[in-house]
Order: structure tokens, then C-alpha cells, then sequence
């Protein structure tokens, strides 16, 4: 899942140097220590895949789902031609994503996301390099079957300089400074509304806000080109994103079956979209939109996904792109190992 837009490059999934607690990390440090405490304490039945009644929520790729699991992305790939000027060619940007997800206990986890990343730009060298590491904490409290919701909170936290950086990692998208992001989750299924047809939808939707460790700061003005410059620090940003999801399984098991093949009903289509905007000032940062539809492949072991990019502004890029994904669920493929949590109360 993508939880952020960059200027240029777009986090894998969810946006290591050592854990240093800044000044702009040690707010969010208490989320992350009440988290701990009450992902220790969780001892609630849960399910690996993201179930809640009847409903299950898929595994999205612009946004994060709801659920703590146990799973991977191997890999994501992304395509998105980025901004260009009036008669340019604009320039392909490439990432190749990989995330691991692991419950520590039945409701409390943690992801890891990185990836490889490509810009290619007519007439200029590529450039390429990884991106930086960004791991998640995520603890789900509360789930109600009977109304097909979820929700979870989490932190997440980037690393700086852990990929590429200086003028190639900035041009990739990587930042010299780090950041935290309290993080909610929910999915909800509409499986409680009275017209049949509707009630295979369901929602699922991410809000946080990033706090980064080194603020941005005004130095001065460009003599030349009258252009404001700054420090190599960030703006603090809103994050978030919506997903629209039609589950043919839903349908076929408590609505309607039409007969269709097995492999049509593990099909659920879908709409993403995804958002970042500064959220103090000083900014050199524009608010960007990322939509993507496509469709979900869901089977026992595994998921399969793919997507059409369609940016919302300007600033997302300049035409279509494509996302897509491999993703493997451990609790059915290893589920006396991988797949269960690490530590059963």
C-alpha cells in the first residue's frame, strides 16, 4: 500500500538509520509505547485475512487495509509518467515494492516496506537507487462482525538516508529527513443495508498525519531566479485515502449465486484513491491526488491485483500509469509458522 504522494516518488505501500526520538518524533513516541502496551495486552480472537462477519476486505495497493496479518508483497510494481513541461516528453518513473507483515500477537503487528526505484528521463541519465525503509506498527482494537466494520490504529515510521540519497535520492523522491505518522485504518462492509445488489460494497479508508524529524525552513532568495531556498528539511503533511470495493464472492455467497465460475467470484473490483497536502509552513510541496480501478484476485494463499493510474492534479503526473501486485498470505501457506503470531496468550 502507498500511504503517501511524493514529489516525485510515491512510498511503497506504507511510507533503517538507528531510532533516534527527535524533537519532532517525541510526541508520537507515546503512540507508539501505548500501542506496544496494548498489542501485548490484546488477547482477542482475530482472523489473518481481513474478515469481519461475512466480509472480507482485500489487500490494496495505493492505501493500506484495516487488518494486522500475516503476509508479503512480493513485489509491487508501479508505473507513473511523472510532470513535464509544455512540449517535453515527461519522465517514467518505475518502483519495484516488497512489504512483510508480521503479528506479534493475534491483534498487534508490524510491517516492513521498501523498494527499487527508476526514473528515466529523456536526454538525461537514469536515475535509480532504493528507497528509504519505512516500518509500521499497527494495532486492531475493535471489530465488529455483525456490522462488517474494522479499524485499527498504527504508527509509521521512515528512515531517512537508509536508501538512496544526496542529489540522486532526492531526485528518486528519498528524504535527508525523517519522519513519524500516526496513523487510523477502518473498513466497512455494506452488508447491513437493505437492498441486496448494494450490499457486496464496502469501504475501506486511511487518515494520518506525518511529522517530520527536521522542519523546513526559509534561507533566503535565489538572486538569480527570485525563487524562495530551504534547508534540506520537510513540511509536515496530511496523508490519506479512500477505496470502493465490490465483492463478487459477497454477492455469490450471501445475495445471490449466478453461477459464475470459481474464479470470477474471487474477483472484487475496485477504486482507489489517495491524497498528501502540507500541513505547515513553510512548503515547497503541492496537494497531490492518485486514483487508481482496476480489479482483485483473492484465493486462499494468495492475491493478485492490477490497476490503472490516473492522476488527480497536475502534480501526480502527467498520464496514465499501472500498478500492480503479487501478495501471499502466510496463515493458510505456513500456518504453524510464518503465519501465526509470535507470541499466543
Amino acid at each position: 500500500m502507498l500511504p503517501q504522494l511524493r514529489p516525485v516518488a510515491v512510498a511503497a505501500n506504507r511510507s533503517c538509520e538507528s531510532l533516534q526520538l527527535s524533537k519532532a518524533f517525541r510526541p508520537a513516541s507515546l503512540v507508539l509505547s501505548a500501542l506496544l502496551i496494548a498489542g501485548l495486552l490484546s488477547t482477542g480472537p482475530a482472523r489473518a485475512h481481513g474478515v469481519a462477519g461475512a466480509r472480507l476486505f482485500v489487500s490494496t495497493m495505493l492505501i493500506d487495509d484495516p487488518n494486522v496479518a500475516d503476509e508479503a508483497t512480493l513485489p509491487l510494481f508501479f508505473w507513473l509518467p511523472r510532470p513535464a513541461g509544455a512540449g517535453t516528453q515527461p519522465p517514467q518513473q518505475y518502483q519495484l515494492n516488497v512489504e512483510f507483515d508480521k503479528r506479534i500477537t493475534e491483534n498487534f503487528g508490524f510491517a516492513l516496506n521498501s523498494g527499487y526505484s527508476w526514473l528515466r528521463a529523456p536526454g538525461a541519465k537514469t536515475a535509480n537507487g532504493w528507497q528509504n525503509l519505512a516500518v509500521t506498527l499497527k494495532y486492531k482494537p475493535y471489530v465488529n462482525a455483525e456490522h462488517e466494520f474494522m479499524m485499527s490504529v498504527g504508527v509509521v515510521r521512515s528512515f531517512a538516508r537508509t536508501g538512496a540519497n544526496g542529489s540522486n535520492g532526492a531526485v528518486l523522491g528519498n528524504s535527508d529527513s525523517g519522519s513519524t505518522t500516526p496513523m487510523f485504518y477502518f473498513g466497512k462492509g455494506l452488508g447491513d443495508l437493505p437492498i441486496g445488489y448494494l450490499r457486496p460494497f464496502a469501504i475501506t479508508g486511511t487518515f494520518g498525519y506525518q511529522i517530520a524529524d527536521k522542519k523546513l525552513k526559509l534561507t533566503g532568495i535565489d538572486p538569480d531566479s527570485g525563487n524562495p531556498l530551504f534547508n534540506n528539511g520537510t513540511s509536515n503533511q496530511w496523508v490519506g485515502g479512500i477505496t470502493v470495493q465490490y465483492s463478487l464472492l459477497y454477492l455469490q455467497s450471501q445475495v445471490k449465486d449466478f453461477n459464475f465460475p470459481d474464479w470470477v467470484n474471487r474477483l472484487t473490483p475496485l477504486a482507489e484513491a489517495t491524497w498528501s497536502s502540507p500541513a505547515s509552513n513553510p512548503n515547497n510541496m503541492s496537494t497531490q491526488y492518485l486514483v487508481g480501478a482496476g480489479v482483485n484476485y483473492t484465493s486462499r494463499d494468495y492475491a493478485m491485483a492490477i490497476e490503472m493510474l490516473i492522476p488527480g492534479n497536475r502534480q501526480s503526473g502527467s498520464h496514465l500509469g499501472l500498478v500492480a501486485q503479487f501478495h501471499l498470505y502466510f496463515d493458510d501457506l505456513l500456518p504453524t509458522s510464518l503465519g501465526k503470531p509470535l507470541v499466543s496468550f
